[in-house]
């Protein structure tokens, strides 16, 4: 197989904003990988035809991973969950399995559970929207995106050829353990999810209605938009780290109170040079 064309035939299970733009990016490539597209919503595989992201959308997922040597599978954690463990017992051993999840140990126990190690690398990119549905999806969501990989030691051929796959997209992939993986989500990516959450709600309850609030807090709120029913299917698997990190924000957000209320500028001045020197990296 060339080295610029790692998979033939790529099966899309899920053409939300993520397994949409997924699609649309592929699709998009010059000499790129067939794509075939499958959603249970009807609305999604009608629209991915339309705008070309898929050369066909089957309304079962049978049909649409029938010939293809990679299936990706973009949906929530549940249901990506049941949809490996399928693919797993129905499609050839050569067969790559992948995934968009944003959580990688269930998923690792269910591979581990249906013997398929040597054929799942599970895939995250450090990307997306609060917006659902393939309306949502972009062909160049995933550039400059960080994509963590998962995947036993056995898969190591498989690794390679998704690392060039997401090379292809201009995404930059990395190896990392799942168990290392979920504890870095919980504050990297769950904590800033619930903390939007928490300013949302501060917000709302002062009557503060996001047409009134700047840019700032405009792009603080962002992922308050986000699935509710996603999230919590993620919550519910959460790594620990997640609580330990949310009380650490209510610790330090009581000490800036304490600053304020003290009057003590010099020590929020501080704290702000701090911080700014870990936002710009100096």
């Amino acid at each position: 197989m060339p080295s610029d064309k790692p998979f033939t035939s790529v099966a899309i299970l899920g053409l939300g904003a993520m397994g949409g733009s997924l699609a649309r990016a592929l699709s998009g490539l010059e000499a790129g990988p067939a794509v075939i597209g499958w959603s249970p919503v009807e609305e999604e595989r009608t629209a991915a035809e339309a705008a070309g992201a898929v050369i066909s959308a089957p309304a079962e997922w049978q049909d649409a991973v029938a010939e293809a040597d990679l299936v990706v599978v973009a949906a929530p954690l549940k249901a990506t969950c049941r949809l490996i463990s399928s693919l797993a017992s129905s499609t050839p051993i050569e067969t790559t399995l992948s995934d968009l999840a944003s959580l990688k140990a269930p998923l690792a126990r269910v591979v581990a559970e249906a013997d398929a190690q040597a054929r799942w690398v599970g895939s995250h990119p450090m990307a997306g929207t609060e917006e659902s549905g393939f309306s949502a999806s972009r062909a160049d969501l995933y550039d400059g995106a960080r994509v963590w990989c998962v995947a036993d030691p056995s898969a190591a051929p498989r690794v390679k050829r998704l690392h060039a796959l997401w090379a292809s997209l201009g995404a930059r992939p990395a190896a990392i353990d799942a168990e290392e993986h979920d504890r870095l989500m919980a504050v990297a990516s769950h904590l800033p999810q619930l903390v939007s959450n928490a300013l949302a709600s501060v917000l709302a309850q002062n009557h503060v209605s996001p047409d009134r609030l700047g840019p700032g807090g405009t792009d603080m709120t962002r992922l308050a938009a986000s699935s509710s029913e996603v999230w919590r299917d993620l919550l519910e698997h959460a790594s620990p780290d997640l609580g330990a990190g949310l009380r650490a924000l209510a610790e330090c957000s009581e000490q800036i109170a304490d600053l304020l209320e003290r009057g003590d500028f010099d020590g929020i001045e501080r704290l702000m040079k701090e911080t700014r020197a870990w936002r710009l990296g100096t």
